[in-house]
C-alpha cells in the first residue's frame, strides 16, 4: 500500500467515514440475515449481559419507537427474551437467549471472514500498521459509547 501524504483532521475523517461505509456495504449480510442494525443491538445486549430498552436506544443511538420495533422483532426470532426488571417495574431487561448469542457469533464469523478475503493480500508491514489502528479505532469508540443509566 501507498503512504497517502499527511492529511488534515477533516481529510482524514472523511477518507475514514468513506472507508468504513465502503467496508459496510462490502460487508453486507445476505437479505435474509440479521441487519447491521440487530447485531450491533444484540453485540451491545452480550457485552452488558442485560439491558433497558431506553438504555439500548441510547448506546445505539436510535429512538425509542426503532428500539420497540428492533427488540419485538429480535424476540419474535427467538434472540431476545426479556425479564422484569428487579428495581423498576414499569421496565423490562432483555437479555440474549442461547439463539442470540450463536447468531452474535455467526455474525462475527460472517464478517470476519469477510475482511480475511479483502486482507488476503496485505503484507505483513501494512497488516502492522492495520492492527496498531484497529487497537486506536476501538480504544475511540469504546470511549464514545455511552453506558446503561444503571447497571441492571
Amino acid at each position: 500500500m501507498s503512504e497517502p501524504a499527511a492529511a488534515g483532521p477533516s481529510d482524514l475523517a472523511e477518507r475514514l467515514a468513506f472507508v468504513a461505509g465502503s467496508l459496510n456495504r462490502r460487508l453486507r449480510p445476505p437479505a435474509d440475515a440479521l441487519t447491521h442494525v440487530s447485531v450491533s443491538a444484540l453485540a451491545s445486549i452480550e457485552r452488558l449481559g442485560q439491558v433497558r430498552p431506553g438504555d439500548l436506544a441510547r448506546i445505539e443511538g436510535i429512538a425509542a419507537p426503532g428500539t420497540t420495533r428492533l427488540i419485538g422483532d429480535l424476540e419474535g426470532r427467538g434472540l431476545v427474551a426479556r425479564a422484569a426488571d428487579p428495581d423498576d417495574g414499569r421496565s423490562q431487561l432483555i437479555r440474549l437467549t442461547e439463539a442470540g448469542v450463536a447468531a452474535v457469533a455467526a455474525a462475527r464469523r460472517d464478517r470476519a471472514a469477510g475482511v480475511t478475503a479483502l486482507l488476503a493480500e496485505v503484507g505483513p508491514e501494512d497488516r502492522a500498521i492495520l492492527q496498531r489502528a484497529v487497537g486506536v479505532l476501538e480504544a475511540v469508540l469504546l470511549a464514545a459509547t455511552p453506558s446503561p443509566a444503571r447497571t441492571p
